[in-house]
């Protein structure tokens, strides 16, 4: 949330930190549809179909940068809204906010540690990406908070799981 202060400019963003275990890590880019001044999208020309440039991604001419089919790489600073959370945890995050650098960072089945899980967005978003988490907290209220919020979720999973099972037998 961006601060009220009158007496100093008001601080609209926070930084996420993103920390890997080697030098070698695991790295998804991510993408986002690149708008011109006219709010158009600078990958498609005028029916809406996608470009198809070559060379990957991206490639310039010296001049100009032109962006291929998925986009342009995804920029550090994103527009995110906040979401209401009925719950007594006064610093709860959207969702939003780190479902990209989960998507970014972890392998399907890799491990999320959420080192201040408070409310457990992130250990439900990494779920929700087939991915594991290990979440730290140490306030019993908030432990109570993430375990309600999360266990519909594993049920759920558990219950995936167990008709595959069932598909698998028969």
């Amino acid at each position: 949330m961006p601060s009220s202060v009158k007496d100093r400019f008001t601080v609209d963003f926070e930084y996420i930190f993103f920390f890997v275990k080697s030098k070698k890590y695991y790295f998804e880019q991510q993408f986002e549809e690149h708008l011109t001044e006219e709010g158009k999208l600078r990958n498609k020309n005028r029916e809406g179909k996608s470009k198809g440039y070559p060379f990957g991604n991206r490639f310039s001419d010296g001049k100009r940068t032109f962006y291929g089919e998925q986009g342009r790489n995804k920029r550090a600073v994103w527009q995110v809204t906040t979401k209401p959370f009925k719950e007594s945890h006064f610093a709860v995050f959207p969702p939003d906010l780190i479902e990209t650098p989960i998507k970014a960072g972890c392998p399907e089945n890799g491990i999320v540690l959420d080192p201040f899980m408070g409310s457990g967005t992130t250990g439900l978003s990494a779920l929700k990406q087939n991915k594991r988490f290990i979440g730290i907290e140490l306030n019993p209220e908030y432990i109570k908070i993430a375990e309600a919020r999360i266990k519909p979720y594993l049920k759920q999973i558990q219950l995936n799981s167990e008709e595959a099972v069932l598909e698998t037998i028969i």
